[in-house]
């Protein structure tokens, strides 16, 4: 895709100075046959046409004459992405939601990566980041882009998932990485936030909107992402019968891929000590750490329940919660990484104990040449937002079993992937897998007796595949060796192909 870049117009719109997409021909209206009357009404209806072939689809499309006029503003970055087979085709901007004004702006920023082959048709990868308050950038510059962050430059990515698919990464919610303005303080908040960026993406993508969409998350994104699906799901069904927001657009959303989540604090809290204290490998915890937090466990587990049993959601007893449980993670590691059980910290920098390619990619995302190319402004990348992660925790967020949501999800028909790093010990996968045995769906009972069986890599020992329904299945549980809490960069290879076969839903043989 080629934006063409168009002056500041004022056409009910708020545009700053921007990118438009351009039109396909299948998008343009029918051409007609050259009329053989003159004059002015020849002239008027040669600008009236004219009018229509620069604007009509663009701006004034059917859906989009009811549909509230936003800021936005897009451009094409040159240069700072080197891919396998020259320059990545990419756009990037902020998008204004709901609320958003120049005096009080909420906006969320992209960065949008044509596949390489069949772009118009090819399948859409929503990814986002974790945290709560981990930038969505840090995914396609470190494992699923065109290509990486190295620890001066980029290189291009041999292991991209944006030779078959398109790849939109959202800094996601507002107050990570480039986003800005009024914060959220809760998932359920950030979905439809989320939900509404989507709708006006693809206002300015209207040929992406018909394609299969997919969202991809880990670590805390398995709290965000089912969240962004129920609302997408919950507004399909209202569109579908006949309501929803006016001129909204269905999104045809298709699965979901999750690895190394956090989707239950219950499974969560009670595997991490368990693998703080009894790695197979190494333990994160000594036993005078480990004996001092198992007599906090109770208190964790209890207080938990005490919020899921109050009516609606009680923010004071979760935030309490929260205060609890969060005490099992603050145990001495002696040098020990959570997210690699096999590791250790490499620096006593603030972030010395995660892999220093997110130190490259904060590095990469403040030079300024690349902040000009994005388009961003003067505004900072911030890679981890603190701010962000304070407001979820005052209400609490973390103490919701996320994954119950999948249920009605399966049910419709919504597949779920959960490829899971072995050797993490942040998100265990002995808790993931236990949450995942609890879900009441169409599946529960098969995905209970199924086997899990040596996916034929060239490592045979690599990973092994759990998959219920046909083809890559409809809920399918994939355990990697070698893998640690940032699976997609440890094994990349292995997850690219992964990928590959779940969107296109082809059995893992």
């Amino acid at each position: 895709m080629n934006p063409q870049k168009r002056d500041t117009v004022k056409l009910g719109l708020k545009l700053e100075t921007s990118l438009l997409p351009q039109q396909r021909p299948s998008e343009l209206p029918p051409r007609h046959g050259r009329s053989n009357r003159t004059g002015p009404r020849w002239l008027i209806g040669c600008i009236l046409v004219l009018t229509w072939f620069l604007y009509g689809n663009r701006i004034w499309g059917p859906s989009q004459l009811k549909a509230a006029p936003f800021h936005f503003n897009i451009t094409s970055p040159k240069d700072i992405c080197p891919a396998i087979k020259g320059p990545a085709i990419s756009h990037s901007g902020h998008i204004g939601l709901k609320g958003d004004s120049d005096n009080a702006p909420k906006r969320l920023f992209f960065w949008y990566f044509e596949a390489e082959h069949d772009a118009e048709s090819a399948p859409i990868i929503l990814t986002i980041g974790g945290g709560p308050g981990s930038s969505g950038m840090l995914n396609p510059m470190w494992a699923q882009g065109p290509c990486v962050a190295t620890e001066n430059a980029t290189a291009p990515n041999p292991n991209r998932w944006t030779e078959h698919f398109n790849l939109l990464a959202l800094d996601h919610p507002v107050g990570v990485g480039f986003s800005y303005g009024t914060l959220v303080n809760n998932s359920r908040d950030a979905a439809i936030d989320a939900y509404d960026f989507l709708q006006k993406f693809f206002r300015l993508y209207p040929h992406l909107s018909r394609n299969k969409f997919i969202i991809s998350g880990g670590s805390y994104g398995g709290t965000y992402v089912p969240h962004i699906a129920t609302v997408i799901h919950e507004q399909n069904l209202a569109l579908a019968a006949g309501k929803g927001h006016p001129g909204a657009i269905r999104i045809n959303l298709e699965s979901m891929m999750v690895s190394n989540p956090m989707s239950d604090p219950t499974s969560h809290f009670s595997w991490f000590l368990q693998t703080a204290c009894h790695s197979d490998v190494n333990n994160i915890y000594n036993a005078s750490t480990c004996a001092e937090m198992y007599q906090i466990l109770p208190a964790c587990l209890d207080s938990i329940r005490f919020a899921e049993q109050a009516p609606g959601w009680s923010v004071e007893r979760r935030a309490a919660a929260q205060n609890i449980c969060w005490q099992i993670r603050g145990g001495d590691t002696h040098n020990n990484t959570v997210e690699d059980v096999r590791k250790q910290c490499w620096s006593n920098d603030p972030l010395g104990c995660l892999p220093p390619g997110i130190l490259w990619i904060q590095a990469f995302f403040g030079r300024l040449e690349v902040r000009e190319a994005l388009g961003v402004g003067d505004q900072n990348f911030t890679g981890l937002s603190q701010e962000v992660f304070a407001e979820f925790s005052k209400r609490g967020d973390s103490m919701q079993s996320a994954y119950l949501l999948y249920e009605p999800l399966l049910s419709a028909g919504i597949r779920l992937l959960h490829y899971v790093g072995a050797q993490d010990a942040n998100c265990n996968p002995h808790g993931i897998l236990s949450f995942l045995k609890l879900l009441q769906s169409p599946f529960q009972d098969e995905f209970l007796r199924a086997p899990d069986v040596p996916w034929p890599t060239t490592d045979l020992d690599a990973a092994t595949v759990r998959v219920v329904g046909e083809g890559a299945g409809n809920m399918t549980w994939i355990l990697i060796d070698g893998g640690g809490h940032f699976v997609a960069h440890d094994q990349p290879e292995l997850v690219k192909s992964i990928v590959e076969h779940w969107v296109e839903n082809v059995p893992f043989e």
